[in-house]
């Protein structure tokens, strides 16, 4: 098996703003086949928190989102920006911001790429357990209409199947933090 990877010969900025970086890419496989435009997608690296409450509740966000065009129910979560001096700290700024809890107790579980062919981000999933609300949410602009939901683990672990949680980067953190919780099976 070669890991020689791809030989970028040439490469421009399409669209560059605050929210993603589009680019393409004039590539050289390690196999000699040019590939051209080849687009990558760079965005700040995401946060997913599976909070679990202190009376053995998930937390979780229903918003809406707009490529879809309705509203999903969702984990909290979000992207790192430039204050962010690590993936943990943004993670408990996230909690507090859509939710008003905080946690008592917090663990990485992964550190994963959403979509390695075509986006440059990591997602980073935390355990965040002891969850209690102790202020009001602060939404920032395009999270109008944000509502927070505790629900019963065993309900959303019987729903996930049926399409409860509509985001599959959300089920797959929300199965691997249970997992390391000791809350499957």
């Amino acid at each position: 098996m070669e890991d020689d990877g791809w030989t970028v010969i040439e490469s421009r900025t399409i669209l560059q703003d605050r929210w993603l970086n589009l680019r393409a890419d004039d590539c050289l496989t390690s196999g000699g086949v040019r590939i051209s435009p080849y687009y990558v997608l760079s965005y700040p690296d995401w946060i997913n928190i599976v909070a679990i409450t202190t009376d053995d509740r998930l937390l979780l966000v229903r918003q809406y989102r707009h490529a879809a065009g309705k509203f999903f129910l969702e984990i909290p979560g979000g992207g790192l920006d430039e204050r962010d001096a690590d993936s943990e700290k943004a993670a408990r700024r996230e909690l507090e911001e859509e939710t008003g809890y905080i946690a008592q107790n917090w663990q990485l579980i992964s550190t994963l790429y959403p979509n390695p062919a075509s986006h440059t981000n990591r997602l980073h999933t935390y355990l965040a357990t002891g969850a209690e609300q102790k202020y009001q949410q602060r939404l920032e602009a395009g999270e109008e209409g944000l509502t927070v939901h505790a629900l019963p683990i065993a309900e959303v672990l019987d729903g996930l199947q049926a399409g409860l949680i509509g985001q599959a980067l959300h089920v797959s953190s929300i199965l691997l933090a249970l997992r390391v919780a000791g809350r499957l099976g």
